[in-house]
C-alpha cells in the first residue's frame, strides 16, 4: 500500500515537472520568435531610412535565434546589396530560394547581381518560369524590363511595362520603371510625365522627387533659356526629396548640378560655394567616387582653393589613372597654379615623361611628342625631359630651340666641352642659313632670337560642344579645344587664335552665348563677327574649328568640322575615336594633321630682290626643294617660281616669267598649288 502510495506521488511530480518543463520551454520559444520579429521590424526601420550597416546587424541577430527566418535572410541580401557585397547577397537569396523556389523577393534580387554581369541567360532561366505563372506581378515584369534595359531593347522593356501598367491601373512600381526607361531613351517628356504621376501616388519616397529634379535638368540641357526657367521646379523637387531624407545621394548630388547652374547664370560665387560644400560633402562620405572628386577639384580650383583642388585630382587620378580627360585638366591646373618642384605637377610630369618613353618606338611615336611637350611644361627643369627635347630638336632641325637649350645648359656647365663643340657647330649652322643672312635670326651671347613673320592660315577653336546631357567632366568641352590650340601651335603651318585676342573674342562670344553648366562657347554663325574685333583693318580670321565630342567608357569619340568663312560652308567634317591609355594626345595629334593638311600653303612676300623673291615658306609649311609655288595678287594667279634656296621658315624663289620684277611686289601671296601637295603625297 505504502509503495503504492509512493509511485502515485513520483508520478504527479514527475507530470508537475514535465508540464512546468514544457510550459518554460514554450514561453521561452515564444518569447525568442517574439524578439526575432522585433529585430527584423527595427532592421526594416533602418532600411527604409537607407541605414543598411545597422540593419544588416539586426536581421543577423535574428537569424542568430531563428536560422530560417526568411524575412531575415531577405534583409541580409538587399542590404548586402546595396553595400556593394554582392557574394554575400547571392548567398543568402539562393538560401531563401532553396526552401521556396517561387520566392518572388528572392528572385528579383538575384536578378539584379545577375545583371551586374550582363548574365542575360541566367536571369531569363530565371524568371521566366514565373512569368508563366505570374504574367502580372509587377516586380518581375520589372526585372525582366531591368534586363531588356541593358540589352539595349528599350522599345520592347518599355511596350511590356506600359501594357501591363495600363492593365494594373498604372501602379507606382510600374511608372517609376517606365519613367527611367524613358530617361535611358532620352526621351525626356514621356520620363517627366511617368516619374511627375508617380510622386503624386508616392508622395513619401524621397528618390522619387531627386529622379524628378534630375529629368528636368536632362530635359532642358540643350535649351540654356529653359533650363533657367526650371531651376525653381528643381529646387522644389530636391528640397522635397532633402525633407523626406536629408541624406539622400542622388538629391544632394543633383543640388550641386543645380547650384553650379544657377551660379553661372547669376555669377554668384556664394552659390557656387555652397556647390562646393556640397560636394566636398559626398566625396567624403563615398570615397571610390571619382566624379565626386574630379568636381570637387574642378570647382575647387575655380574659386581658388588650390588645397582641395590639389589633393582631389590626385585622388581621382589614383581612383582611374585611364582617365585621359581628367589628367589634361590636372595638368592645366598644375601649370596654372602649382609650382614646379609641388608633388602634383612633379607626378603629372613624371607620367609624362614614362609614357613619352613607352610610345617613343611604337606605332604612336608621332602623338607621343604631346608627351615630351607636356612633360616639358609641367617639369621644365628636368634633366631627362631637357636631354629627350635637346634630342628630338635636333633631329628635327629645330636649330633655334636647339641652340637655345644648349645656351641655358651651358649655362649651368660652363666648363663643358661637349656641350662647348655642340653648340659651335650649332650656330656655325645658324649662320649659313638664309634665314640669318636675310637678317632674320638675331644671334646674341646668351639667346637665338627668331624674327620671321608668319602668314600661314589662322584657325580660331571654338569649345567642343557634349552630345550627351551633363557630360562626366565639367570642363570636357574647353579642355578638348585646349588640346587641339596646344597640339597645333606645334605646327608651323598653321597659325592659332591665341593670347589676349582669343581672351577677348570669349568675353564677347560669353556674353550673347554660354551653356551654364559647362560655360562652353557654342559655334553659331551668326556670332562670328566676334572673332575680327580687334582687326578693322587687318586680314581676318578665316577658318574656324568646332565640333561635337562623346565621353562614354573611358571612349572618347569627336565629329570636328572646319568652317571656311570666305565660303560659308563647313569644308571637312571627321568622326574619329579612340579608347584607353594615350587616347587624349592620339585623337587629338590625328585631327590636327588632318587640319594641317586641309589648310592651304600660303604666305607672302617678304622681299624682292634683283634674281630672286623671298617669301615666308619653307620647310616648316612642308615645302621641298622641288616644289613649284604659285604667286598671286587679290587672289588672281599671276604665274609660278622655283625654289633657289629652301630654309626652314623662308626661302628664296625665282619667278619662272621673264619681266616678273615690274609684277611682283613685297606683300604679294605666295602659295604651294595643290597639285604639288598631291605630288608631295604620292611620293
Amino acid at each position: 500500500m505504502k509503495e503504492d502510495i509512493l509511485f502515485q506521488s513520483l508520478v504527479k511530480s514527475f507530470r508537475s515537472v514535465t508540464l512546468g518543463t514544457v510550459l518554460f520551454v514554450s514561453v521561452s520559444l515564444l518569447n525568442a520568435e517574439t524578439t526575432t520579429l522585433e529585430d527584423i521590424a527595427e532592421g526594416k526601420r533602418y532600411q527604409s531610412e537607407n541605414n543598411c550597416r545597422k540593419a544588416i546587424q539586426l536581421y543577423q541577430s535574428a537569424l542568430q535565434k531563428n536560422r530560417n527566418s526568411i524575412d531575415a535572410k531577405l534583409g541580409v541580401a538587399d542590404c548586402s546589396f546595396k553595400l556593394g557585397a554582392y557574394r554575400e547577397s547571392k548567398k543568402f537569396y539562393l538560401e531563401i530560394l532553396d526552401r521556396e523556389p517561387k520566392h518572388i523577393p528572392a528572385v528579383t534580387g538575384l536578378t539584379e547581381i545577375y545583371l551586374l554581369d550582363s548574365d542575360f541567360p541566367t536571369i531569363s532561366k530565371l524568371i521566366e518560369p514565373l512569368l508563366t505563372e505570374f504574367p502580372n506581378n509587377t516586380g518581375l515584369r520589372i526585372a525582366e524590363a531591368k534586363s531588356l534595359q541593358k540589352q539595349g531593347k528599350l522599345d520592347s522593356a518599355i511596350y511590356k511595362i506600359k501594357n501591363l501598367s495600363a492593365k494594373l491601373a498604372e501602379p507606382s512600381d510600374l511608372l517609376r520603371m517606365l519613367a527611367e526607361l524613358y530617361f535611358s531613351k532620352e526621351n525626356y517628356n514621356e520620363a517627366f510625365n511617368s516619374i511627375d504621376a508617380y510622386t503624386k501616388k508616392e508622395p513619401n519616397d524621397p528618390e522619387g522627387f531627386a529622379f524628378k529634379a534630375k529629368v528636368l535638368l536632362y530635359q532642358n540641357y540643350f535649351h540654356p533659356s529653359q533650363l533657367k526657367s526650371v531651376l525653381p521646379l528643381t529646387e522644389d523637387a530636391l528640397q522635397n526629396s532633402l525633407n523626406l531624407n536629408p541624406k539622400g545621394e542622388q538629391a544632394r548630388f543633383y543640388s550641386v548640378y543645380h547650384d553650379i547652374i544657377l551660379a553661372n547664370f547669376s555669377s554668384d560665387k556664394d552659390v557656387k560655394r555652397k556647390a562646393f560644400r556640397s560636394i566636398y560633402e559626398l566625396a567624403r562620405e563615398f570615397p571610390e567616387n571619382q566624379l565626386y572628386h574630379s568636381l570637387e577639384a574642378n570647382l575647387a580650383w575655380e574659386l581658388g582653393e588650390t588645397k582641395f583642388a590639389s589633393y582631389h585630382y590626385r585622388r581621382a587620378l589614383q581612383l582611374d589613372d585611364l582617365d585621359e580627360i581628367l589628367r589634361f585638366e590636372a595638368e592645366e591646373y598644375a601649370i596654372a597654379q602649382e609650382k614646379e618642384e609641388s608633388k602634383l605637377r612633379r607626378e603629372l610630369g613624371d607620367y609624362r615623361r614614362d609614357r613619352f618613353y613607352s610610345e617613343k618606338h611604337s606605332l604612336y611615336h608621332k602623338s607621343s611628342l604631346f608627351h615630351l611637350k607636356r612633360g616639358k611644361d609641367l617639369s621644365p627643369q628636368t634633366p631627362v625631359i631637357r636631354r629627350e627635347l635637346l634630342d628630338f630638336y635636333n633631329q628635327t632641325g629645330e636649330a633655334v630651340k636647339y641652340t637655345n637649350l644648349l645656351l641655358r645648359l651651358r649655362e649651368e656647365d660652363p666648363n663643358s666641352f661637349k656641350l662647348q663643340n655642340k653648340l659651335e657647330f650649332s650656330i656655325k649652322n645658324l649662320k649659313e642659313s638664309i634665314e640669318f643672312r636675310e637678317g632674320y635670326l638675331q644671334i646674341d651671347p646668351n639667346s637665338i632670337q627668331e624674327n620671321t613673320v608668319r602668314y600661314s592660315p589662322e584657325v580660331y577653336v571654338f569649345d567642343m560642344e557634349s552630345s550627351l546631357p551633363f557630360p562626366y567632366h565639367l570642363q570636357a568641352g574647353r579642355l578638348l579645344s585646349e588640346a587641339f590650340r596646344y597640339n597645333l601651335k606645334q605646327i608651323q603651318a598653321v597659325r592659332v587664335v591665341d593670347g589676349d585676342e582669343f581672351k577677348e573674342i570669349r568675353g564677347l562670344l560669353k556674353e550673347v552665348n554660354f551653356h551654364p553648366f559647362s560655360q562652353t562657347l557654342p559655334f553659331a554663325i551668326d556670332n562670328l563677327h566676334f572673332l575680327d574685333s580687334k582687326r578693322r583693318n587687318a586680314t581676318k580670321i578665316r577658318y574656324v574649328v568646332h565640333g561635337k565630342y562623346q565621353i562614354k567608357d573611358g571612349d572618347i569619340r569627336l565629329d570636328v568640322s572646319v568652317y571656311d568663312r570666305d565660303s560659308l560652308r563647313d569644308i571637312a567634317t571627321w568622326s574619329t575615336n579612340q579608347k584607353g591609355r594615350d587616347s587624349l594626345p592620339t585623337i587629338i595629334h590625328r585631327i590636327s594633321e588632318r587640319i594641317k593638311d586641309l589648310l592651304p600653303k600660303e604666305g607672302k612676300i617678304l622681299k624682292v630682290k634683283k634674281d630672286e623673291v623671298i617669301v615666308s615658306l619653307g620647310k616648316d609649311d612642308g615645302l621641298q626643294k622641288n616644289s613649284k609655288l604659285e604667286f598671286k595678287r587679290k587672289g588672281k594667279p599671276l604665274f609660278q617660281g622655283e625654289i633657289t634656296e629652301l630654309g626652314k621658315s623662308i626661302s628664296s624663289v625665282k619667278p619662272n616669267v621673264r619681266g616678273w620684277e615690274k609684277e611682283l611686289a613685297t606683300g604679294d601671296n605666295v602659295t604651294l598649288p595643290m597639285d604639288s601637295r598631291k605630288e608631295k603625297k604620292d611620293k
